[in-house]
């Protein structure tokens, strides 16, 4: 049985702040804070679609904050992803409608062995995102599809999302895991305003908590692209694998045990 915390010990206002912190930090260096942020927020007690519209108030502050660093840092081209983020829109609102009018249970069937795949992939080819790589794309091409293709599957869906942007931008474009930190980076904040204004608009977010845990975003998110960008893709692709290889575990477990399926969002 889950004990709920009562909601007015300061130890646990400092808890959620700090969650803030690492979950900002994670997200940014390679995607997947939401494994730490939604379980935070649980805690609280508070309904599941409260839950996620909390957690992406806060994620959304926070992703803000690491890309603007990247974008100082001269790691995002705006000339070369605006297309993405304009088919992105574009498939999530597709998205977003066809979540409200047919199931997406069949997607538990898929994203565990996708996550998997994309994990060994990794594993094997242990140079793939290191140095640049040769690319197998046009970069228009590139946004313009997986812009779409993202877009439609973040709001249909959601889980794994900043991880298979990172693998498919190094993989199709030969960027570093440097460089695709970056871009995956803007191109989920754009899911990120999507998905909080569906929210906001139904009344499903906690201002208090957000803030708090936004707080921490704001420096998590700085810290890990600050990060990133001293250290390099050897540095972040360690973290990413980590990241995907619990986003494999945690997905299979919701497969084989529990069909809530958007506590992964």
């Amino acid at each position: 049985m889950m004990v709920y915390f009562s909601l007015h010990q300061d130890w646990f206002i400092t808890f959620l702040f700090l969650a803030g912190v690492l979950a900002g930090f994670v997200d940014a260096v390679a995607g997947g804070g939401g494994l730490i942020s939604i379980p935070s927020l649980l805690l609280t007690g508070l309904p599941i679609s409260t839950v996620l519209g909390t957690n992406k108030f806060q994620s959304a502050v926070g992703t803000t904050f690491a890309v603007i660093k990247y974008y100082r840092s001269d790691l995002i081209k705006f000339s070369t992803v605006y297309r993405g983020l304009i088919m992105g829109f574009t498939g999530a609102l597709l998205g977003a409608y066809l979540a409200n009018h047919i199931s997406n249970k069949f997607m538990l069937y898929i994203i565990p062995f996708l996550m998997l795949f994309v994990f060994i992939f990794n594993l094997i080819n242990s140079k793939l995102g290191i140095h640049p790589g040769k690319n197998k794309m046009n970069e228009v091409l590139f946004f313009m599809i997986f812009g779409f293709i993202m877009g439609f599957y973040d709001a249909f869906f959601g889980p794994g999302t900043g991880n298979i942007w990172i693998m498919l931008i190094v993989f199709f474009l030969g960027y570093t895991f440097l460089q695709a930190s970056g871009y995956a980076k803007i191109l989920n904040l754009k899911s990120n305003l999507f998905s909080l204004a569906v929210f906001a608009y139904y009344g499903h977010i906690n201002l208090k908590f957000a803030f708090i845990m936004a707080l921490g975003q704001m420096i998590g998110g700085h810290t890990g692209a600050r990060t990133v960008v001293m250290n390099g893709s050897k540095f972040v692709r360690p973290f990413f694998l980590v990241v995907v290889f619990i986003n494999v575990i945690l997905t299979f477990y919701v497969l084989i045990f529990n069909n809530n399926s958007r506590l992964l969002s």
